[in-house]
């Protein structure tokens, strides 16, 4: 069964199967979902169950809903909020709609990713479930959703005619069902239960391996020669080795560690004991600094000299401090190196 879920998976690749299972990350969000949910029907009791970052994280997007919503109703009762979108079996759930203005909302956690297929199929069952029979026509033509990124406090907001959805959720559908469709390799293989035995996989493996084993290959020097010498060999070999050591590097690390606990001889390899700590958590180094007096400027050289841009102007706006005070918006070019992907049609 097609789940609503599912659709942002399916239409990066027809040939997705969800692996199952759960995660700390998925019960986090099934938890702040649940707070997020209840406040609005008067139980606190949830959102005092959390900790204190998810707590704030899901006032913040209490108080959005509420800026959005402004006089109308918001309804939150899971009752009252299934969706059924023609073509798919599975009926949905939202975490918020506000009926009177034709928007929903759904509170997301973690990483922010693209749910544009998962909200366009909300948006169209609502659209749908307008349709009067008598007259043949959809009272409600167009529908607004609202991704609540709640960890970045951003919003990301989509809508639709009830065409534009209509194309868009038939268009992953065929896609799914097309008897000759193949795999593409995407973000989501490693949530993908047929990831270990998929040839988008598989293949790049392989042929990394070549790459690096081949005889015309001799040295390092040789095989960055016959690398540079075709940008569309250059490309696939980026690509190629990305998925290698996602794949299968760490796995291979893992697994010879194991080997060597169990008392297996590993040519080459051997590990390494000793007494001692990796890492310290925060309120150690709060404590040490305090304690030895430690400088601010001695502390960031201590832990790398620098801090991501985002990290610090999201730090900068909760503390209400403005950073282009000291450092304008766009101080340097930044390039990265990213993957051109077809855009959506959206």
């Amino acid at each position: 069964m097609i789940r609503h879920s599912l659709l942002p998976k399916l239409a990066e690749c027809a040939c997705f199967e969800s692996a199952g299972g759960s995660s700390p990350a998925a019960s986090r969000g099934t938890h702040m979902d649940e707070a997020f949910r209840e406040f609005f029907m008067g139980n606190n009791k949830p959102l005092l169950n959390l900790n204190s970052k998810d707590a704030d994280a899901v006032i913040w997007a209490v108080e959005m809903t509420k800026t959005i919503a402004g006089d109308h109703e918001v309804v939150t009762d899971e009752d009252s909020l299934k969706v059924k979108t023609p073509g798919i079996d599975h009926v949905g759930t939202e975490d918020c709609r506000i009926p009177a203005i034709h928007n929903s909302l759904d509170l997301k956690s973690g990483i922010m990713r693209s749910y544009y297929e998962q909200q366009c199929a909300y948006a169209y069952g609502n659209m749908a479930a307008s349709y009067d029979f008598e007259t043949g026509e959809y009272a409600i033509r167009e529908w607004t959703c609202h991704l609540l990124f709640c960890d970045q406090e951003r919003v990301v907001t989509h809508s639709w005619t009830i065409e534009e959805a209509k194309q868009v959720v038939e268009g992953v559908i065929a896609a799914y069902n097309d008897p000759d469709k193949a795999p593409t390799a995407c973000d989501y293989c490693k949530w993908c239960k047929k990831a270990s035995t998929c040839g988008q996989i598989a293949v790049p493996v392989a042929t990394t391996l070549e790459v690096v084993q081949s005889d015309l290959q001799a040295n390092l020097a040789q095989m960055q020669e016959h690398l540079a010498g075709d940008v569309d060999r250059l490309s696939m070999f980026v690509k190629q080795s990305s998925i290698f050591n996602n794949y299968l590097v760490d796995w291979a690390k893992d697994l010879l560690k194991e080997k060597l606990q169990a008392g297996e001889k590993v040519y080459g390899w051997k590990l390494q004991r000793q007494k001692g700590r990796e890492t310290y958590p925060a309120e150690v180094i709060e404590h040490i600094g305090n304690c030895t007096e430690m400088s601010l400027s001695d502390s960031i050289k201590l832990f790398g000299g620098s801090i991501s841009a985002t990290k610090l102007q999201k730090y900068c706006e909760s503390a209400g401090y403005d950073l282009t005070k000291i450092l304008p918006d766009v101080a340097e070019e930044i390039i990265k190196l990213v993957e051109d992907k077809p855009k959506k049609i959206k």
